[in-house]
């Protein structure tokens, strides 16, 4: 059976997770694990940094904590080990997907393995997240992290304007009028994925990708919903693209 994995928060705990040394996790990572997942004293759960550190642990305790009543469980490191970022890294933007399509792209890219996405404004954009939103993302990517086992923890970037985007990297423009994506001889090590609005790219717009000499490839025989499409290219780059090696870090097991 899988370890439980549990997400810790940003500066914690104070100290370098090293093998032999304790750490108390409380809040939702606590209750989840304590009330949801029932874990209990002895078992194996794997501490998740989001920047690239697993930590697997055992239960030493579980208890409430005696003036707030909120669970806490403390762990004792057993193993740590340090997972390079995944390579080709492919960076995704589009305009943001309505409602609750937006928070499931976020979902599902970290899933495949994108490593950032960002809200794009191009002139056919009709949503644009407010901060209260994005900042909501940031904890569906860290949730998403936890499910799929992946040592870092999609990013969620600002606003790009589309003409202030740079190319110093391989961009790949996700369009109809695009051939079926084909990798180029050149060995990738940064992608960019360009996904457009729901209305499209404009011709203005397709004709700066051109003479940025941008990868217009299309990725399917029918028009997707945008968070659709950002899913299925950037899983066909990640696969057409990445290394075979049979030694990677984090192997994939089924979701629970």
């Amino acid at each position: 059976m899988a370890s439980h994995r549990v997400i810790l928060p940003a500066q914690s705990p104070p100290d370098p997770l090293r093998p032999g040394s304790p750490v108390v996790i409380t809040g939702e990572e606590a209750h989840h694990a304590a009330r949801v997942r029932r874990v209990v004293v002895g078992d194996s759960l794997d501490l998740l940094t989001g920047k690239g550190l697993i930590a697997a642990a055992r239960v030493a305790e579980i208890r409430k904590h005696a003036r707030s009543g909120e669970w806490e469980i403390e762990v004792t490191i057993t193993a740590v080990r340090h997972v390079q970022p995944a390579r080709p890294r492919l960076d995704v933007r589009t305009p943001a997907p309505k409602g609750h399509r937006l928070e499931d792209m976020i979902d599902q890219l970290s899933q495949v393995g994108a490593a950032s996405w960002g809200p794009l404004r191009s002139e056919r954009t009709i949503v644009e997240p407010r901060e209260g939103k994005l900042s909501r993302l940031d904890r569906v990517a860290a949730e998403a992290a936890k499910q799929c086992g992946r040592a870092w923890t999609l990013e969620i970037s600002p606003l790009s304007e589309l003409h202030a985007l740079t190319h110093d990297h391989i961009t790949v423009v996700a369009d109809a009028s695009g051939v079926p994506y084909t990798p180029s001889s050149d060995h990738a090590e940064r992608l960019m994925l360009l996904v457009g609005p729901e209305g499209g790219w404009s011709p203005a717009e397709l004709c700066t990708f051109r003479e940025h000499r941008c990868v217009i490839a299309s990725f399917g025989v029918h028009v997707m919903r945008i968070e659709t499409a950002a899913v299925v290219a950037a899983g066909i780059l990640l696969e057409t693209l990445r290394p075979k090696d049979p030694t990677q870090d984090v192997a994939l097991t089924p979701a629970r």
